[in-house]
């Protein structure tokens, strides 16, 4: 299954109404923008969607409803809220009068800049931050520096990396997340990245187990202990909230999704996209239609 990437520029043009005149767009590998030139703008709910970057939002007030893959939060100011490259994403309400910053990281950047053991801590496992109000004060002054810079006259590639770097590093600290993973967390991120690879056409778990070399019951427990679901129950999941794109993005009827998916009973997919959903394939996609 081919997934159709959003950037940053088609999120705008998508998502968004009014006069956008305001909105600074340039073309860098970290990307800011202030929350006040986004929240009034947009047009929610925004159905799922997969994002072309890695996201880091910093509410310093107001709140929001987004889901990322299957789990949807509540952010209330002050909070940080981070998304990796990969997940899909989706909006449910946003405080008009949110206040704060939204960040775009393209992979490539990410990649160059920090080491994998600090990528997979911050970017996966802690998907919400709630923060004291100091930190949320010391953290939004190194964005308005990261803001400043990547707007000047002229840009110091070096000085905005760095100054992002920093921001990145403060998150990791305060949410305890600068530890060395287990291994239990290393095989169970290494799965659900195998999961998003494979998902339309391996479904069995022992070819998971085979690929990371380990056995069944293993996997089972380390995916257990991390997510709190079964390495079966995961990903039927990530199955499932990929079905949603081709719901929302294309017209196929939903027996050819399930096949498409590499499910023999498109009787059984329905059942089990409501389970996880609440709704069905068919009033999700008239609910989808409705909101744009």
């Amino acid at each position: 299954m081919e997934k159709t990437q959003i950037k940053a520029d088609e999120f705008v043009s998508k998502f968004m109404a009014g006069s956008l005149k305001h909105l600074k767009y340039i073309q860098t590998a970290i990307k800011i923008f202030p929350l006040r030139d986004i929240a009034p703008y947009l047009k929610t709910p925004i159905p799922p969607i997969f994002f072309g970057y890695n996201l880091l939002i910093h509410l310093t007030e107001g709140y929001f409803n987004q889901q990322i893959e299957s789990t949807a939060f509540m952010v209330e100011a002050p909070a940080v809220l981070i998304s990796n490259y990969g997940n899909i994403s989706a909006i449910h309400s946003v405080d008009k009068s949110a206040q704060g910053y939204c960040v775009l990281i393209n992979e490539q950047a990410m990649t160059s800049l920090f080491r994998e053991q600090e990528i997979l801590n911050i970017f996966t496992i802690s998907p919400l931050l709630n923060l004291a109000q100091q930190d949320s004060s010391e953290l939004n002054s190194l964005l308005d520096l990261l803001y400043k810079e990547i707007y000047s006259s002229n840009p110091y590639k070096e000085l905005y990396e760095s100054i992002f770097k920093s921001v990145l590093l403060m998150i990791i600290k305060l949410s305890n997340a600068n530890k060395t993973l287990g291994r239990r967390q290393e095989v169970a991120i290494a799965f659900k990245q195998l999961v998003h690879l494979h998902f339309d056409k391996f479904k069995s778990v022992d070819f998971y187990a085979d690929r990371l070399a380990v056995s069944i019951n293993y996997l089972n427990r380390c995916v257990s202990s991390v997510f709190k679901k079964s390495s079966k129950e995961l990903i039927l999941e990530v199955a499932i909230i990929h079905s949603q794109l081709l719901l929302s993005e294309t017209n196929k009827s939903v027996a050819s999704i399930a096949y498409e998916l590499d499910f023999a009973d498109p009787s059984y997919f329905a059942r089990l996209f409501k389970k996880i959903i609440g709704i069905s394939p068919t009033e999700y996609r008239k609910s989808v239609f409705h909101s744009i």
